[in-house]
């Protein structure tokens, strides 16, 4: 309801502010100014429309993009040494709105049977089936984790270059018949499976192993749309329902660079008890008759759920590296504040707290401009300081992580019954430059903000 009241403050600002002389494309410069003006959460970094008018610029576009520019709104994470170039505030033109609106809010398409595989620990020469995307032809196939792939279409898998060097069988389906019908090692009994059509598959972002018999869930994002068309929260949800009844289990946040808010803050809701606040933000938005407001806004576990969570009975061991970033912290930040028996492990979070809102413009671009800061209900922030784990490890030494969540978990009373695929922990790709770098915590205004003739 929130989001919807912002759309019309903000349009009746609009029309009420229409009062220059304004036509063709310069529309799109003053509508984005607006846009900036009712939601920019530095509104003093805001120049007056005219100066941005009369910059000598070739391209309209362009000419709005230097407007979001001269905010200087960036951010390299709290430990960041150099020159930083990671810009939250920003304007892309018409033609890359649908790209990067589904690059915010879907995870990866494959033409593939959607599942993953990796070399078999005890047989260096053939696969076994690490995971099957919950929608997928290899799912309605059959096809199970721990199943260890024999043939395909009659043809032996088993002795197979699997080198790191030569992963063609590990990374995608192509080698593979459009049409396959695989034959599989499971619980000592060779088994033919159905046959299997690849069609566009969507990848998942949770995924359920286990750690020495210890539940271990992996979120590697969070989006509105994924393999399930619900997103990350109802995966999560599907996870939890699996794992109810452990007493302990680790969650695997490294790496995440975080996305959908809503999906985040629902995802905390479900382990933390229903009357608790998780945090609160404090964002910037236009209203008719007070102007541009500064509201600060509540978030508690009954917003999200009419019940407790189904993760509050589970005790948490939660995985973080420097680069889980921004909704991966903001779930971090609720759970431990509300569960402080929680135990963190790994390096200091990335460190960025503040989340967008984005939408089309006038003449269709896409406007993404910072908003909002999250707090812990104490007031304090981890914006610019990260999540500070308990135990902190070092960067790429898996060993001792790997121990640590184990030892946490085992004081927990965690007992080693759980084995969906009992996996070791892997360390993450290099981390990529921090200009490069593109942690997301973002919500969508869902209606154009302003329209051609109004």
């Amino acid at each position: 309801m929130r989001i919807v009241l912002l759309f019309c403050g903000l349009l009746i600002f609009a029309c009420g502010e229409a009062t220059l002389e304004i036509s063709g494309d310069e529309q799109e410069l003053f509508q984005n100014h607006l846009l900036l003006k009712a939601y920019f959460f530095h509104p003093e970094r805001i120049k007056e429309y005219e100066e941005y008018k009369s910059m000598k610029v070739d391209s309209m576009y362009k000419k709005v993009d230097l407007m979001y520019e001269s905010l200087e709104d960036y951010f390299c994470g709290a430990n960041f040494a150099g020159v930083c170039r990671s810009r939250y505030t920003f304007y892309l033109p018409p033609e890359e709105y649908n790209d990067r609106v589904d690059d915010i809010e879907n995870t990866k398409r494959y033409y593939s049977f959607g599942f993953e595989r990796r070399i078999y620990e005890k047989s260096l020469d053939t696969l076994i089936v690490s995971a099957v995307y919950p929608i997928s032809p290899a799912a309605s196939a059959g096809l199970r984790k721990k199943d260890r792939l024999l043939s395909a279409n009659g043809i032996s898998l088993i002795g197979l270059a699997l080198a790191a060097e030569d992963s063609t069988y590990l990374k995608n389906d192509d080698p593979f018949e459009n049409t396959t019908i695989f034959e599989v090692l499971r619980d000592g009994k060779i088994e033919t499976l159905k046959a299997m059509q690849k069609v566009e598959v969507q990848k998942p972002t949770v995924y359920l192993d286990s750690l020495d018999g210890i539940p271990l869930i992996r979120v590697t994002e969070y989006k509105v749309n994924t393999n399930n068309p619900k997103g990350t929260y109802t995966e999560f949800r599907n996870v939890l329902q699996e794992i109810k009844g452990a007493r302990a289990a680790i969650m695997d946040l490294r790496g995440n660079p975080g996305g959908n808010i809503n999906h985040c803050t629902a995802m905390a809701a479900e382990l933390v008890p229903l009357n608790n606040e998780l945090v609160y933000d404090v964002q910037h938005y236009r209203d008719r008759k007070r102007g541009n407001v500064i509201e600060t806004s509540h978030d508690y576990a009954r917003d999200f759920l009419k019940q407790e969570g189904l993760g509050v009975n589970t005790k948490w061991v939660i995985l973080m590296s420097r680069g889980s970033a921004s909704c991966s912290e903001r779930f971090t930040a609720a759970v431990k504040y509300n569960r402080p028996e929680t135990v963190v492990i790994g390096q200091t979070s990335y460190g960025k707290g503040v989340g967008q809102i984005y939408t089309k413009t006038y003449m269709g671009g896409l406007a993404y401009i910072t908003c909002l800061q999250t707090y812990y209900p104490d007031g304090t922030t981890f914006h610019n300081i990260g999540i500070i784990p308990d135990i902190p490890t070092e960067a790429g030494d898996i060993d001792a992580l790997r121990d640590a969540a184990i030892k946490a978990a085992r004081s927990f009373g965690a007992a080693a019954k759980f084995s969906t695929m009992s996996t070791s922990l892997e360390a993450l790709p290099p981390e990529r430059l921090a200009d490069k770098w593109e942690p997301a915590a973002n919500k969508r205004i869902e209606f154009p903000l302003f329209h051609q003739g109004e």
